[in-house]
Parts: structure tokens; C-alpha cells; sequence
């Protein structure tokens, strides 16, 4: 047997019981990031001079940090079917009816888009939403759009800033799991309505604190601020932090970033069951 045969004879060993010197290691997840703003857009995804923002700034080092691919945009017009067949993670720093012009002025997401982002979801798809991404597909009224009810959690309202105090309530869940277990940190806290209680899995409460006696608003129960869910094959988490420039450079927040990105991305266990009734507290009588 000569000396070309025995070296091909080990490679294909060697291959086989190592996968990565066979061929390239796995890819890292394929992600894209939108922030078209059709309503209010906040500072940390408003683009400057350099044709970038603030959260893409601190997204693209992470990602090559995690070998994964990261494109961002404000044409909401990505958001369909052929299109999302190209990423594994979709997240999302919107505002507004994505449908409609107006805001930023960036191209509109075509009238199908939402349901084509709940097909891609359910297949397999894996869905990130930060801060006003519950801003976006508002109703006024009391129905819940399908939008909102993927998402888990409709914005209201928030107060001024405060230093609020973010609990985490599931220690051992891979999305979270750099979230300090207890984070006071200044934020703009967003308040919701029409929580899914019935399907979400709540990872992190707001301990609201002393800001009760200070903004009547807040005069209520700790809640839900990071929370996630299945859906089909499909994963959604979101999570309402976010609206301060400080806060996406703190390494604690950027660590659990990319957590979160891996857990969409189906890299982690699932650990979504419904845990609402057991993790948030009710209003006292």
C-alpha cells in the first residue's frame, strides 16, 4: 500500500471520529436584526454619520465573537417568506404598525408579513424581541393582534426612568444564565397589557422597589420583564430592557444577549413551560 494511500486512510479516520477536520465547524446562527421604527424611534437604534446605531455597534462584535452572521436593517420588507428562509434568529427593535410608511421613513413590511413571520417561526424559526418590540402591531382596542399574541405582552405606558431591580426567576435557564440573579441598573421600564399568561415562561421579574411611593403608575406588583415561549418549532423570547445606551454596553447585558441569541437558535434546551401563576406576585387586597 503506498505512502498516499495510508496518509487518505487516516484522514477519512480521522474524519470520521472528528468531525470538524473533515469539513468547516458548525456555522454560528444566521441573524438578522431590524429596526424600523414606524412609530417612536429610540436613540439606541437611531443610525448616525457612520450609517450605524448604537445596538448595532455593540451586536456585530458579539456575533463574530459567537461565528455567527449578522445583518442589519430597517427594510421591514425582509420580513418575508423567501427572505427568512436565509436566517435562524430574527430579532427585533421595532416600533409602530410595520406596515405602515411614515417614522423613519424606511420601507414598509408587506400586509403579509406578519404571517409569514409566524410560519417561519413556527418551522423552526427563532424569535428575539427587545424593548419596544411590544410597541409594534398595537391595538387600542382589547383584541390582541397576532403579532402581540406571538410576542407574549402588549406595551402601555412607562414612567420616568428609575433604578428598578431585575429578578431572575428561573437561575437555571440557558438564556439567562449571565443575567445576574438580582440586577438593579437604570432603565425606561416598560409596562404591559395583555401578558399571555397561559404560555409565557417568565425568566425575569422588575422588582420595582421604592419607586412605588415616587410614580403612582408603578404602584403595583412586581412583573415580567424577560420572558420566552415555544411556538410549533419554534422559539420567541423577548425581553424589555434596553432603551439605555449604558445598558446594552454592560458586559452582564451583553453576555445574555448572546444567550439569548443561542437559545432561539435551538442551542439549549427549551424550558419554556408555563410558569406565570408561580413565579409573579399578585396584588395584595
Amino acid at each position: 500500500m503506498s505512502h498516499s494511500i495510508h496518509v487518505g486512510v487516516l484522514l477519512l479516520v480521522l474524519g470520521m471520529v472528528v468531525p470538524g477536520i473533515a469539513g468547516a465547524q458548525e456555522a454560528g446562527p444566521r441573524i438578522l436584526l431590524l429596526t424600523r421604527s414606524a412609530g417612536f424611534e429610540h436613540s439606541v437604534i437611531k443610525r448616525d454619520d457612520t450609517g450605524t446605531s448604537h445596538v448595532e455597534r455593540i451586536l456585530k462584535p458579539l456575533a463574530q465573537e459567537m461565528g455567527a452572521t449578522l445583518e442589519c436593517t430597517k427594510d421591514a420588507g425582509k420580513i418575508n417568506a423567501e427572505s427568512l428562509k436565509n436566517y435562524d434568529v430574527v430579532i427585533f427593535y421595532t416600533s409602530g404598525d410595520l406596515t405602515q410608511s411614515g417614522g423613519d421613513g424606511q420601507p414598509a413590511m408587506a400586509a403579509t408579513g406578519v404571517e409569514e413571520l409566524l410560519a417561519w417561526i413556527k418551522a423552526g424559526g427563532g424569535f428575539l424581541g427587545f424593548h419596544s418590540a411590544t410597541d409594534s402591531f398595537r391595538s387600542e382596542k382589547d383584541d390582541v393582534t397576532p403579532y402581540i399574541a406571538m410576542i407574549g405582552g402588549e406595551f402601555v405606558t412607562h414612567g420616568a426612568q428609575f433604578e428598578g431591580t431585575i429578578k431572575k426567576v428561573d437561575a437555571g435557564h440557558p438564556a439567562v444564565a449571565s443575567l445576574p440573579d438580582a440586577w438593579s441598573l437604570r432603565d425606561e421600564w416598560y409596562l404591559f397589557r395583555k401578558l399571555d399568561k397561559e404560555n409565557m415562561h417568565v425568566l425575569a421579574l422588575l422588582q420595582i422597589g421604592a419607586e412605588r411611593d415616587k410614580q403612582k403608575i408603578y404602584n403595583i406588583p412586581d412583573y415580567p420583564m424577560i420572558w420566552c415561549r415555544g411556538l410549533g418549532e419554534g422559539r420567541i423570547l423577548y425581553n424589555g430592557m434596553g432603551h439605555r445606551e449604558d445598558v446594552w454596553e454592560h458586559p452582564a447585558f451583553k453576555a445574555t444577549v448572546k444567550e439569548h441569541i443561542l437559545w432561539a437558535d435551538g442551542k439549549s434546551p427549551l424550558n419554556a413551560e408555563p410558569n406565570y401563576a408561580q413565579v409573579v406576585p399578585e396584588a395584595t387586597p
